[in-house]
């Protein structure tokens, strides 16, 4: 009989910074609708506020966009900005890893991070279901 099993469907939101320098590993609790909302909102919001303080480039779709567009903002203004996303981050994965665990990683690692995040809980590619059902082909139509 077909299953649908929750379990196999998708992997648990494991990260490991201690390669990175940093002593902290976990997992990530699977994040609800209205997390995922707070942090849309409050992404769109800080990348606003950064076009207002000099950052250029068109609207960015992932997190390495918006660094290469923010490459106009420094001193502490970009610290500023790195401390806000690193907050909307944490408040993502319920701090799990936590905001001052995310800005102790280096800027090359954490942005890989907030990308990978991001794609696992915002952008979840669609994979052959958890089931344990037998898939059967279907015979071809015959041309006539």
């Amino acid at each position: 009989m077909p299953m649908f099993d929750a379990g196999s469907v998708v992997e648990s939101l494991e990260w490991d910074f201690t390669r990175a320098g940093v002593k902290a590993k976990g997992i990530t609790p699977e994040p609800t609708d209205a997390t995922i909302g707070r942090f849309l909102d409050g992404l769109k919001t800080l990348y606003e506020d950064a076009q207002k303080l000099g950052a250029t480039g068109e609207e960015a779709d992932s997190p390495e966009q918006m660094l290469e567009a923010l490459s106009a903002l420094t001193g502490e203004a970009f610290v500023e900005f790195m401390a806000k996303t690193a907050e909307l981050f944490a408040g993502l994965c319920s701090d799990k890893p936590t905001k001052e665990q995310l800005l102790a990683l280096p800027l090359r690692v954490r942005a890989h991070f907030y990308a990978w995040i991001q794609s696992e809980v915002v952008n979840p590619e669609v994979g052959p279901g958890g089931g344990t059902a037998v898939v059967r082909s279907l015979p071809t139509a015959a041309a006539g």
